[in-house]
């Protein structure tokens, strides 16, 4: 060709490998492969490996320069690039193998179904023909009418007579079959006998009925595993039950069943069975099975219908409580605890039986009710959280906050009205409760209740508070450290007089209720016509209607320490003027001008809250 040059050359490449492996070898499915290499040095070792992957030591050996492998019965995956490597020299070949093509075996022949013995099949077949040159088995396989798949049965090595019997299909049906031939070359087409034939398996028990004890009320369920799939018969007392219909009775208005089959398992399902029914026996039957078991009722236990949970109810006093228990079994006996003690019967504590119903009644609740209720029956409980409460109590009086005035000594009597007599009451004084003691006492009438100070001191003022619930009434005591209880006169009265005129001696006091004694010349005075003891607010009088000569003396009015002092002095006729002056202060009647004080409202003994 013109303008192109094409120059052949041989090039000898040297190295440490003499004798290369060929580009490719193709060996036969079966035989021995090898491969030889021949190396410069004698004694060195080289790496054989297939697919980068070295290949075990016992199918290398070497001798002098030259290295073999050999791949005894090599297959298919021996196949691959085969490398020899020394150092950084190495030599590949491409090793190929090619299988030997064998036809498989030919199918039987003559295949025939015989359905002569009961619950059996028998088949018969011939070899194939040619008859193959290898080994050869025959494999049988058989098929639900109406199905797809096909299942095999066993594999035989001998042509012949099989008969196969109702034990080698799982449930009960019609079944065709098939045979083919197998052998390492492969599988003949399959022979289908001819007709079908209706097998029945022959069932064994691997779980049995057993004994079923229920209680009343409560469905009773038996049960059986067979080693096959196949149809039986239920019997409750021996008589046969209906299988055709989801639900039956044995009788009408009687027990009601249900028949169940799930595989190997077969159920009976006896609905809500009675007490009347303990002692059934149940039986069931199939194909090479027997197997029956009983049925025992037993009392329901009872349980608890409500509460379901814990009950908290609070009350008020005198309110009528009842607590509930409803049990699952008429009239069963129930008992009644409060705090862990059973309770007892009495006026105040009733508990009823009626049917299902349990019931504890307080008719008329107290505070020392309260607590925890159990009603308690055969290891079931049921739980009340009982609180009694006074009603809220209300103060009536006082209204508003009072305010009490006293001097020392005094009786202060604090009063507070409640809505309750029971209602309970705390007295305070600045804060702290008031603990009754010789200097304070509670008293309480009714729904009245007092404190009350017998001799109050300044120290005992104070803000006071009546506590009745929510509510507080309040106090404020004032004590006031007085010198003198007698206001008038200041001083010693000369009262002169002339007989049968009237006299009068007046002494005013600083309090009301304060108590005098009248003396004449040191003995305590007696009243009587012609002596009058008079007491009108504040003022205290001692009057001589027609006072005698005898009337003349020293009286006193005294309270505790103090007293004042009058000189009576009755004469025939009065004095002359000069006597008279000679003694300025003898008068003949002695008055103080009246004046008017606002006083609370007490006993004559006690003073008592209020405003002055």
């Amino acid at each position: 060709m013109r303008g192109r040059v094409r120059t052949v050359a041989n090039v000898t490449v040297k190295g440490p490998i003499l004798k290369r492996l060929p580009r490719k070898l193709d060996v036969l499915e079966g035989e021995n492969a090898v491969l030889l290499v021949e190396t410069q040095e004698a004694g060195v070792e080289g790496r054989w490996s297939r697919d980068g992957e070295d290949l075990p030591a016992t199918c290398q050996s070497s001798s002098g320069h030259m290295h073999a492998l050999v791949l005894p019965g090599v297959t298919r995956e021996d196949a691959g690039e085969v490398t020899f490597s020394l150092g950084n020299s190495r030599t590949t070949t491409l090793l190929r193998v090619k299988c030997v093509k064998h036809s498989p075996p030919g199918p039987p022949v003559l295949a025939e179904m015989f359905k002569g013995h009961k619950n059996t099949v028998l088949l018969t077949w011939k070899p194939p023909e040619p008859a193959p040159e290898t080994p050869f088995i025959y494999r049988l396989e058989r098929q639900e009418v109406g199905s797809d798949d096909w299942i095999q049965c066993f594999s035989i090595e001998k042509a012949g007579a099989v008969e196969v019997p109702g034990d080698c299909v799982p449930s009960e049906g019609d079944y065709r079959f098939r045979v083919c031939t197998v052998s390492e070359h492969g599988r003949s087409p399959h022979v289908v006998f001819h007709g079908s034939a209706h097998l029945v398996p022959t069932a064994r028990l691997v779980a049995g009925l057993e004994d079923v004890q229920v209680y009343d009320g409560e469905d009773a369920v038996f049960s059986l595993d067979l080693s096959t799939i196949i149809q039986g018969t239920w019997f409750l007392n021996g008589e046969e039950l209906k299988s055709h219909e989801p639900e039956g009775q044995v009788e009408p208005g009687a027990l009601r069943y249900r028949i169940e089959q799930k595989g190997l398992q077969h159920r009976l399902l006896l609905r809500a069975v009675k007490h009347q029914h303990s002692g059934a026996l149940v039986g069931f039957s199939c194909p090479g099975v027997q197997d029956s078991a009983a049925l025992t009722i037993q009392e329901s236990p009872v349980h608890i219908l409500s509460p379901e949970d814990k009950v908290s109810l609070t009350f008020t006093t005198s309110e009528r409580v009842v607590l509930t228990c409803e049990l699952s079994r008429v009239d069963f006996p129930a008992r009644w605890y409060k705090d862990g003690q059973e309770v007892e019967e009495s006026e105040s504590l009733v508990v009823k039986m009626d049917g299902r119903k349990h019931r504890l009644i307080l008719p008329a609740a107290e505070v020392q009710d309260s607590g925890e209720f159990e009603c308690r029956t055969e290891g079931v409980s049921a739980f009340f959280s009982v609180t009694v409460r006074d009603p809220p109590v209300h103060i009536l009086d006082p209204q508003e906050h009072v305010f009490v005035h006293a001097i020392t000594s005094e009786c202060v009597m604090l009063t507070c009205e409640v809505d309750r007599e029971d209602a309970p009451v705390h007295w305070y004084k600045d804060g702290q409760e008031v603990e009754e003691s010789d200097f304070v006492v509670l008293e309480k009438e009714g729904s009245h209740h007092r404190l009350v100070l017998p001799a109050a001191q300044p120290p005992d003022g104070g803000e006071f508070q009546c506590v009745a619930g929510d509510e507080r009434a309040y106090f404020t005591v004032t004590i006031t450290d007085v010198s003198s209880w007698i206001v008038y006169p200041s001083g010693k009265v000369y009262v002169a007089a002339v007989r049968l005129e009237r006299v009068v001696l007046t002494c005013e006091l600083c309090r009301p209720w304060a108590e005098v004694r009248w003396t004449k010349d040191g003995e305590e005075v007696v009243e009587s016509p012609a002596l009058l003891l008079q007491k009108e607010d504040t003022v205290r009088r001692l009057v001589l209607p027609a006072v005698q000569l005898e009337d003349s003396g020293e009286y006193l009015c005294v309270i505790d320490d103090e007293s004042a002092s009058f000189t009576v002095t009755v004469t025939e006729s009065y004095q002359s003027q000069d006597s008279s002056n000679n003694n300025p202060e003898l008068c003949i009647l002695l008055k103080k001008p009246k004046t008017r004080r606002l006083w609370s409202r007490f006993p004559p003994w006690r003073r008592t809250a209020g405003t002055e």
